[in-house]
């Protein structure tokens, strides 16, 4: 029974002050950001879901670039990580600190709750405030990316149209000039500079060719003005984008280094409840294998087919010495166990 019960305890003594003497120290930094998208300003939409809040929108970005390779290495050339760049087991080194020390989740509808823990306090506070300027620098490079892409179209349409519009300008030029009837063409009036339009004709009646001309030049300018109006709002997007990203990402708790180390105390508490489960497997296990092995007699039946029973002796009761108190009891108990009576002594004879 004693090496039974030895086990879930004395697995659980030994475990826990192990535990308690080898679990690792951390120094945890925590950063608080607010995010936001200002809604006076005229901003592109950033791609973030409809159905989830800014911050769980802003979470999912931060988780996801925190699972690229480029992300965490531009976080640790900001940090005393950075010698172990340019090496396969050094960025793996770099990926598994950042991965298992990172945590980064919603605290409310708009707040994100940074917090990393390290081996030393330097690392974590270096980490965290990297992170927060590696994503704003990425965040502001992307948009200025972005803008320049579609500056470059708009460009590149308004001045296609532009040469179409020249284009069109100088074919009803050579028209004119080619038919001196038409008189010259008021640039402020069109057609209707004509001698021919000042008697109340229509251009398509007076000359269809002049007319096709004339419209021509009108969606040429409509599309000049569109590709000119296009472009000047990709501008005052660009400039409101960046004015937005910076509002809409302020972090409202800073980084600070942290000043005392924290114990993990789930370890502390998990040792110990190992211990205690596999002491008590252990112990059921020992059990099992003692009771297997046993090959005491404890009934008729454990000598059924092994060897012939000639008689049974059975139980001794104390209790039945009570009701006979008396000198006569342990006669009496050993004839009893004879088979055999015993006359009763204050009978007559």
């Amino acid at each position: 029974m004693i090496v039974i019960t030895v086990p879930p305890v004395l697995i659980p003594l030994i475990v826990g002050p192990i535990a308690l003497a080898m679990t690792p120290v951390y120094y945890v930094t925590y950063a608080g950001i607010w995010v936001d998208r200002p809604a006076y300003l005229a901003v592109t939409d950033d791609g973030g879901s409809g159905w989830l809040t800014p911050a769980q929108n802003q979470t999912r970005r931060l988780g996801e670039l925190m699972q690229t390779n480029s992300f965490p290495m531009e976080i640790a050339k900001k940090t005393s990580l950075a010698p172990l760049i340019g090496s396969t087991q050094g960025e793996a080194k770099i990926g598994g600190i950042l991965g298992k020390g990172m945590s980064i989740f919603p605290g409310s509808n708009q707040l994100v709750k940074i917090f990393f823990r390290a081996d030393t306090p330097e690392v974590s506070f270096q980490v965290v405030k990297a992170l927060i300027e590696t994503y704003k620098d990425k965040a502001v490079a992307d948009r200025l990316a972005q803008a320049a892409l579609a500056t470059s179209f708009y460009e590149s349409r308004l001045q296609t149209a532009q040469e179409a519009l020249d284009k069109a300008n100088q074919a009803l030029r050579r028209y004119v000039a080619a038919n001196p009837r038409l008189t010259t063409i008021d640039p402020q009036r069109g057609a209707g500079s004509t001698t021919a339009a000042r008697l109340g004709l229509p251009t398509a009646a007076i000359d269809p060719q002049l007319s096709d001309l004339l419209r021509q030049l009108e969606l040429n300018q409509g599309e000049v003005e569109r590709a000119r109006g296009l472009l000047e709002q990709t501008r005052l997007a660009t400039a409101a984008g960046l004015e937005g990203q910076e509002l809409g990402f302020q972090v409202v708790d800073p980084p600070e280094p942290p000043k005392e180390p924290i114990k993990e105390r789930r370890r502390q508490l998990l040792y110990p409840a190992a211990g205690l489960l596999v002491g008590l497997g252990l112990s059921a296990t020992m059990l099992v294998l003692m009771l297997a092995s046993d090959r005491s007699v404890r009934s008729e039946q454990d000598l059924a087919g092994v060897t012939h029973v000639i008689g049974v002796v059975p139980r001794f009761r104390p209790d039945s010495l009570t009701t006979r108190p008396g000198p006569d009891a342990v006669r009496r108990a050993i004839v009893f166990v004879a088979g055999a009576a015993l006359p009763d002594p204050w009978g007559a004879g």
